[in-house]
């Protein structure tokens, strides 16, 4: 594991990995303005697709650009939609911890297992940031018991599970097909 966060490290020291982590930050930003709202959208269930910026970040780059993206685009996203809420440093953590995670998990591995692989990474973060930690930081932010968030949060993070492997899956075999992902290895 320390070999992978220090190969992904050096990948923010060459330019094609610093243009690359720009240039899925600015995905990130653009994929963060379309949010799908679950009702009752009252503590911001919705669904967002920079999941799948953060998961190439981490397929392609490696946990540590993975994880700066995804704080960087969370802060990005607040800034781009100052109407949409308070800035709470919670959201930037987990969204930092889970480009981590996307880059733990699916940098640098065999494509055989890549299927298991993402779907183990997609649990731990449904499971561990999504649904333990969020739910936690909205508890903290509306002053309100964790259960009153977490039973719908639990129905949201089951019906977004698959549509996140599904999606992530389809970003490796796109990253496979044009040779992307081997370039940063």
């Amino acid at each position: 594991m320390l070999k992978k966060i220090t190969m992904s490290a050096k990948n923010l020291t060459t330019t094609k990995g610093i243009v690359l982590s720009a240039m899925l930050l600015a995905v990130f930003a653009v994929l963060g303005t379309f949010k799908i709202p679950i009702p009752p959208a009252m503590f911001q269930n919705r669904l967002t697709l920079t999941f799948a910026a953060t998961s190439a970040a981490g397929m392609i780059l490696g946990p540590v650009p993975a994880a700066i993206i995804g704080a960087l685009g969370d802060v990005l996203g607040y800034l781009m939609n100052q109407g949409g809420g308070v800035y709470f440093p919670g959201f930037t953590l987990s969204a930092a911890l889970g480009g981590f995670i996307y880059g733990i998990c699916l940098y640098g591995n065999n494509k055989k297992y890549m299927i298991w692989r993402i779907m183990l990474a997609v649990f731990i973060i449904t499971v561990f940031v999504n649904m333990i930690l969020n739910t936690f930081w909205l508890s903290l932010m509306y002053n309100k018991a964790y259960v009153v968030f977490a039973v719908e949060r639990i129905i949201k993070n089951a019906i977004a599970y698959p549509i996140h492997v599904a999606i992530i899956f389809a970003i490796f075999i796109l990253t496979e097909r044009t040779g992307i992902r081997t370039k940063y290895l």
